[in-house]
């Protein structure tokens, strides 16, 4: 199961996932450390599916010439796209995990509507969270 480790300051949010594929977004002004931990989370992920679809689109057409990627572009907009593959979201902010765990309640509406937004993006994928110390954090590396 790949990884992707997520961090954030209330100015930046980061993230890298295993096997490629990282990056940092600035934030405007205004966001509190937590919010800005749940976007670093909906950041990350939304680099997840876009690798996973790049990925899909080329087993599809390696090889191809111009009329067959045509030819199968055709089919592929009537065939359902398979989903990505099961992940693991690795941060420091064991808040944040454990929230997005279900295991703690979300008092804040704010926060409450970016966990509503992780978990609407996860469903029928299998998504794990899961606490990891600072120094394992790889992401926090880019904040820094």
């Amino acid at each position: 199961m790949p990884r992707l480790y997520v961090d954030a300051s209330p100015e930046t949010v980061a993230y890298v996932l295993d096997g490629g594929g990282n990056g940092f977004q600035n934030l405007p002004d205004g966001y509190t450390i937590m919010e800005a931990e749940y976007l670093a989370v909906i950041y990350g992920l939304n680099e997840y599916f876009i690798k996973w679809n790049k990925e899909v689109d080329a087993r599809q057409f390696n090889g191809l010439k111009d009329d067959e990627i045509t030819a199968v572009a055709e089919i592929a907009r009537s065939t359902k796209r398979p989903l990505p593959g099961p992940v693991l979201v690795c941060s420091d902010n064991e808040v944040v995990v454990r929230q997005l765990s279900r295991q703690y309640h979300i008092g804040n509406d704010r926060l409450r509507k970016l966990a509503q937004q992780v978990w609407q993006m996860c469903q029928n994928i299998d998504v794990k969270f899961e606490w990891v110390p600072r120094a394992q954090n790889i992401a926090g590396r880019m904040l820094k």
